[in-house]
């Protein structure tokens, strides 16, 4: 039995020896679940504001638009577009003439208007400073039998000086006769103002050359106005008309 007490008592040490060695922490040796390490490689990241990213939309009374003049629609149903696109939302249809403000702004064939306070897009060349000569009908004269050139004095003159009444086109002598002449009724008064009207308007209304009060006006051979005889009465003399003779269809207007 010595012997085996010997072991007895060596196994005891051993166990004491074993039990007053330092023990590590259990968490020193397992790892640390996963929802932890997300946590702490999110703990410095700030939290992302969705709404905040998103841009507003804007708004009449924050954005900034510079009015730099007007233009006219030149026909109807002129669109006027969200986007510099074809293809964007119509906002609305001008009619001929309407106005609009612009911003002098163009991009790809299209300028930049305003509507409804916001800048939006209208295709260039639907619109202008003004409508070009002689565009709108007059219901004063009957234009059957009027040459093109004819059709844009008459019409021109009409928008210009709704107070002429009256008017003489188609005749049996002449260029009344071709369609290619008119008279404007009109006193002393009225009269120069047409006559420089239809002067600085020339190349655009197709005018070869004009009568009024005695004198002829024609470009072609002169600048200046140049006497003519006594025809015998004032309607002959053109003293209460200007005569207008066109070339028929040469208007660049």
């Amino acid at each position: 039995m010595p012997t085996v007490g010997a072991l007895a008592v060596l196994g005891a040490a051993v166990a004491v020896v074993s039990s007053d060695a330092e023990v590590a922490p259990a968490s020193a040796s397992v790892a640390a679940p996963a929802d932890d390490i997300i946590t702490e490689a999110l703990a410095d990241t700030p939290e992302v504001n969705r709404s905040a990213e998103r841009p507003e939309l804007p708004d009449e009374d924050t954005v900034a638009v510079d009015v730099t003049g007007q233009k006219v629609a030149l026909e109807d149903g002129v669109t006027i577009h969200a986007d510099a696109d074809a293809a964007s939302p119509v906002l609305k249809e001008l009619e001929q003439g309407e106005t609009v403000d612009v911003t002098g702004e163009e991009k790809d064939g299209w300028s930049e208007v305003v509507y409804k306070g916001l800048p939006r897009w209208v295709s260039t060349k639907k619109i202008a400073d003004d409508l070009p000569l002689g565009t709108e009908p007059c219901p004063k004269l009957s234009e059957s039998g009027m040459q093109p050139d004819t059709v844009k004095v008459f019409r021109a003159v009409c928008a210009k000086f709704p107070g002429v009444s009256s008017y003489g086109a188609i005749a049996g002598r002449g260029e009344h006769a071709t369609g290619r002449a008119l008279d404007i009724m009109l006193g002393p008064d009225l009269g120069y103002d047409v006559a420089d009207f239809l002067q600085a308007n020339r190349a655009e209304l197709g005018i070869e050359y004009l009568i009024y009060r005695q004198r002829i006006w024609r470009p072609a051979t002169s600048n200046s106005w140049r006497g003519m005889s006594d025809r015998g009465s004032d309607t002959a003399n053109h003293m209460d008309h200007v005569h207008v003779t066109t070339y028929g269809n040469a208007a660049t207007g």
